[in-house]
């Protein structure tokens, strides 16, 4: 095994180290700890006659700056909260926003918290129990031999994730898998074959964030297996704690930033080989399936344990840079994690080259978001960028961003395409939406029909109408060619089609009143969304919908409590509600000079706008200035929207 060369180095060295006087970074550390120092030394005075553990907490130690807990006094109360959360959940899925309110605030979300750094107030007993635990799971497992000593100080032994709460995680994961932690020790495996065995036993019953999820970012393991709710950072969290716990080497890796839409994301990684990368998403995306394949990525990043020393913070020795470089535990995987290319583009402002840094930035529906960093001059390089992106290229200031360069396009060819808009030509828009359409839902209604009947199980039904094809994503609009005298009336989805439709309305009588009656429909929901129940294909909010807990024989209708002759019936299928709806007020802008050029406002008189005159090779930007929050830049090519 690879531990073995660190077994055998000469004990009496660490002896001298520790006898004799630690100098540099981990003195330094040992100076930090102030009164705590007591408590580090008797750790490295515990290992000093074993090399490998020794070597464990040295790395520990001097890679403890800047590691806290946010103070947990009130941790106590917040957990008899989430216990009192998640009766209610059980009761009615979703607690009630009061409660919600008060979780947040237990947690310390709503106002600041004191720091309490690891250094100062860590434990010799905690640290020990870390590491006796982390080492024993490297050494007694059949993947261990092929981790080395620096993979594992990175993925295996560090003793936290974030600012959590403390506690012995390892101990509560080997309790709860020692039955499977003991299998795996006895058969001959490799990490991959390891991490999907214990992925599979962590299981997909994973409730998605909802409005009311008290989920707080530094929840340690325990709270987190017991609410097993939250976003894709939980989820990894979760993951890397119970893979750590079974020795098996385990990334947290992420991308601050989509480039296409908002957000970013985050994913664990497992290292297999000599050094290979295999992503995943526990509790949803087993490792070895793809990893986001639709979705592009200007950066990936690696959260670490270690101080990076080419890290921003280290290298600026600034405070003034974008809070999403201010880590120094981080490292760039890009190269790694998809096809990249190295961006080279002179600077604009050659003469205001001489303070630092220049960053290249995405858009993320509403503003322009830093996702790399290099050494500002009369030529940058960036390496390792993802393609077919829009990026811009900005100064930092005072917590500001400052556009130094014309947005371009770095091409699927790694080309640069600067879009700089020309003025003095201008040409006509036509414009049918303000973001793209990122699922088809629309296409599950082809083959539905629209039925009449008088008996409620439909067992006389008449159809009224087929969708012969899949609709459009605005309003339908349908006329009975037979219409007739029934009480029930219903939209019947196609096999598959899971009932998706966000709006139904029925209108009688030869002046086409709109008619209401009592919901009827199939009953319940899809398990991972309860909410999305027959009622809100009627409640009047166009991005609610209906999603059956089947996907076949789903269906959506009223009961008129007698006979109505239905003359129109109006759908809308399940959509975003970002086209251009009539009666609306809209903005189009282009940017130019550093900022957003507006073309002028306009109510839409139907599904689409025009705009006349606008620039040639420009970047543009619609806003919906009556409703909705997403929104997304794009170029005009080939007489359409071409979105980034």
């Amino acid at each position: 095994m690879k531990v073995m060369f660190y077994m055998l180095l000469p004990i009496c060295f660490f002896s001298c180290i520790f006898s004799c006087g630690k100098g540099g970074v981990l003195e330094e550390a040992l100076e930090f700890a102030g009164e705590n120092r007591a408590e580090l030394e008797s750790v490295l005075r515990h290992y000093r006659e074993d090399a490998v553990k020794y070597e464990s907490a040295v790395f520990l130690i001097e890679n403890m700056l800047r590691k806290y807990s946010e103070d947990d006094r009130q941790f106590e109360e917040y957990e008899a909260m989430v216990d009192e959360w998640l009766r209610i959940k059980s009761e009615r899925f979703y607690a009630t926003e009061a409660m919600s309110d008060s979780l947040l605030r237990a947690n310390g979300l709503a106002s600041g918290r004191k720091r309490l750094y690891d250094l100062q107030n860590i434990k010799a007993s905690y640290l020990i129990n870390n590491i006796d635990r982390a080492v024993e799971a490297w050494t007694s497992t059949p993947w261990g031999q092929d981790i080395p000593f620096d993979v594992f100080c990175e993925e295996i032994l560090p003793y936290r994730l974030s600012t959590e709460p403390l506690e012995n995680w390892r101990d509560i994961v080997l309790e709860q898998y020692r039955t499977l932690y003991d299998s795996l020790r006895s058969e001959n495996l490799d990490a991959f074959a390891a991490c999907v065995r214990v992925f599979e036993a962590m299981g997909l019953d994973w409730d998605s964030v909802n409005k009311f999820s008290p989920l707080a970012p530094a929840t340690n393991y325990r709270m987190i297996h017991k609410l097993r709710t939250g976003a894709c950072v939980e989820r990894v969290k979760y993951g890397i704690y119970v893979m750590r716990a079974f020795g098996i080497p385990v990334s947290w890796e992420y991308t601050p930033q989509w480039p296409n839409r908002s957000m970013g994301h985050d994913w664990a990684s497992v290292r297999v080989g000599e050094g290979e990368y295999i992503p995943f998403i526990p509790t949803e995306l087993k490792p070895g399936e793809p990893h986001k394949p639709d979705r592009r990525m200007a950066k990936a990043y690696r959260r670490t344990f270690s101080i990076n020393m080419q890290s921003l913070p280290v290298v600026s020795k600034s405070g003034d840079i974008p809070a999403v470089f201010r880590s120094m535990c981080m490292e760039d995987v890009s190269a790694r994690t998809f096809e990249a290319g190295d961006i080279r583009i002179p600077s604009e402002n050659p003469h205001d080259s001489k303070d630092g840094f220049i960053y290249l930035c995405v858009f993320d529906n509403k503003s322009w978001k830093p996702v790399s960093w290099t050494k500002a001059g009369r030529e940058v390089v960036f390496t390792d960028m993802g393609k077919d992106i829009v990026y811009l290229p900005v100064r930092y200031r005072d917590n500001t961003i400052i556009p130094c360069g014309s947005p371009f396009i770095f091409t699927a060819q790694s080309e640069i395409k600067r879009l700089k808009p020309d003025t003095t030509a201008g040409q006509r828009l036509k414009l049918v939406r303000k973001y793209p359409f990122l699922a088809n839902w629309h296409v599950k209604m082809a083959g539905g029909t629209f039925e009449g009947a008088n008996r409620p199980d439909f067992s006389d039904a008449a159809i009224l109408h087929t969708v012969e094809t899949d609709p459009d994503f605005y309003w339908c609009t349908v006329v009975p060619a037979t219409p007739g005298a029934y009480r029930y009336y219903r939209y019947l989805s196609p096999d598959g089609g899971k009932g998706h439709i966000a709006e139904l309305e029925f209108y009688a009588g030869k002046d086409s009143v709109r008619i209401r009656g009592g919901v009827i429909g199939t009953p319940g929901a899809n398990e991972n969304n309860p909410s999305r129940t027959v009622d809100k294909a009627f409640d009047g909010d166009v991005l609610t919908f209906f999603d059956a807990p089947q996907p076949d024989g789903a269906w959506a209708g009223m009961d008129f409590g007698k006979r109505e002759t239905v003359t129109k019936i109006r759908y809308l299928p399940r959509n975003d509600d970002n086209i251009i709806v009539p009666g609306q007020l809209y903005e189009l802008f282009y940017w130019d000079e550093g900022g957003w050029i507006t073309l002028g406002q306009q109510k839409a008189e139907s599904y689409v706008l025009y705009y006349d005159g606008a620039p040639l090779n420009a970047l543009f930007l619609l806003r919906n200035l009556s409703k909705g929050k997403e929104e997304r830049i794009f170029i005009w090519e080939n007489g359409g929207q071409v979105w980034y």
